[in-house]
């Protein structure tokens, strides 16, 4: 887990990054959602259910993010590639299916 939680992290970093000037905002909220993953790495050693949580609520807020991105390109019929919105939208597939997958463990 504490490898899915670095790659996501290196991953919306790197979106980040991506995103700085095209679409500040967006990129603003992606870094504070990176940082969700990034807390759960470092509070990763005291306790293993904490590593769990930061992964479960991550995913949700990417999902969020991705959604939302996915919603207002369908409605300005916006739809051509880009790399970034392709990344972020994969990242939030990602963190809908991690999520799933870790709430078992709170039951």
């Amino acid at each position: 887990m504490k490898f899915l939680l670095l790659f996501e992290w290196l991953t919306a970093f790197s979106l980040f990054l991506l995103m700085i000037k095209g679409e500040t905002m967006l990129a603003f909220c992606v870094l504070i959602f990176s940082f969700i993953y990034l807390f759960g790495l470092l509070e990763s050693r005291k306790d293993p259910q904490r590593i769990r949580a930061h992964a479960m609520v991550g995913g949700i807020m990417f999902f969020v993010v991705a959604a939302l991105t996915f919603l207002n390109d369908l409605a300005r019929l916006e739809l051509k590639f880009n790399l970034s919105r392709a990344l972020l939208i994969l990242l939030g597939v990602i963190g809908l299916i991690q999520a799933r997958a870790v709430r078992k463990h709170f039951k």
